[in-house]
């Protein structure tokens, strides 16, 4: 079964550690190209995370060079950029690898629209507004006291909805949730996070976000990061996750709940799902538990769809 992921970290560890080879693959990389291949993960969205501790001035720069490294060491005949609805089409008839572009976290935006259209330009197509701290758009998910989107942070979300990129709103806190919800004219995405009722760690989505997500007509991935999926201190399973896509689909979000991963952002995997290539273990979890139907909408066809109503 052809697998669609929202959120994963291959392309900023391989900027961090230069020796990493996508095509070899390495222990150290958990969503490499053979890694992919093992999984049928066709799709795959690359982010492009600037560590907190580069300076600002310096994080824009970051960006740039992430996206060098892809179109110099990553994009290939074997894995093709997707810049639009045309591109993704083609991959999905064609049954070929491809790779979307995000930035995590606005902070690396450095509060420039420019910056922003130029990301465009040279093949971002969504970002995540916030991680875990506040930036110049609004506060991420740890901030003690947050306020909702800046006056900037709406000017970013009208202009990604004029450019047709992904607004996503995994890490961002709360009342920017919201804010973002009510603004924007797109479909917005969750690309990596669970459930609040289950997990009660402010990464996760409360009962009445998933439900204006699924209003909204976005899609929240669900992701393998451990200490999202239960505050218990042990090794977490895929029986344990599909307990979060159970409740989303009992809140009727068949239609709007997909997975991602966040491989190479993880450093405990769960037992039986510590790489891309172990996503034959999810697709036949699922197929024990939902229809062939269902389990096709959960790993790959609703992320099509909410990409294809965005995507120009």
């Amino acid at each position: 079964m052809r697998v669609f992921d929202a959120h994963c970290d291959v392309l900023a560890k391989l900027w961090e550690k230069p020796s990493l080879d996508f095509y070899q693959g390495a222990p150290e990389l958990q969503a490499s190209f053979p890694e992919l291949e093992k999984g049928n993960v066709d799709i795959q969205v690359l982010a492009c995370y600037v560590p907190s501790h580069v300076p600002f001035g310096r994080r824009f720069q970051a960006v740039l060079e992430m996206l060098d490294l892809f179109h110099e060491r990553v994009a290939s005949e074997r894995f093709r950029p997707i810049l639009g609805r045309a591109d993704l089409e083609d991959c999905v008839l064609k049954g070929t690898k491809g790779a979307i572009l995000f930035v995590e976290g606005a902070h690396a935006l450095e509060e420039s629209l420019v910056q922003l259209r130029t990301w465009h330009r040279l093949g971002l197509r969504g970002m995540t507004l916030t991680w875990n701290h506040g930036n110049a758009v609004a506060a991420g998910c740890h901030e003690p006291h947050p306020g909702g989107l800046t006056m900037f942070g709406r000017k970013v979300v009208e202009e990604m909805n004029r450019l047709g990129m992904m607004i996503d709103v995994s890490h961002i806190a709360e009342p920017g949730f919201w804010d973002t919800l009510e603004l924007s004219k797109d479909p917005v995405i969750a690309s990596h996070s669970n459930v609040r009722r289950l997990c009660d760690h402010p990464r996760n989505l409360t009962d009445e976000q998933i439900a204006a997500l699924i209003a909204k007509g976005g899609v929240m991935g669900l992701t393998f990061v451990d200490f999202f999926v239960t505050a218990e201190k042990r090794t977490v399973w895929i029986d344990d996750l599909l307990k979060h896509l159970d409740h989303v689909c009992a809140l009727g979000g068949v239609d709007h709940i997909a997975f991602g991963s966040d491989f190479d952002g993880i450093t405990d995997t769960f037992g039986d799902l510590a790489r891309a290539g172990d996503y034959d273990h999810l697709v036949n979890a699922l197929l024990k538990r939902y229809k062939e139907a269902e389990v096709q909408k959960f790993m790959h066809e609703n992320w099509l769809r909410v990409f294809r109503n965005v995507l120009q």
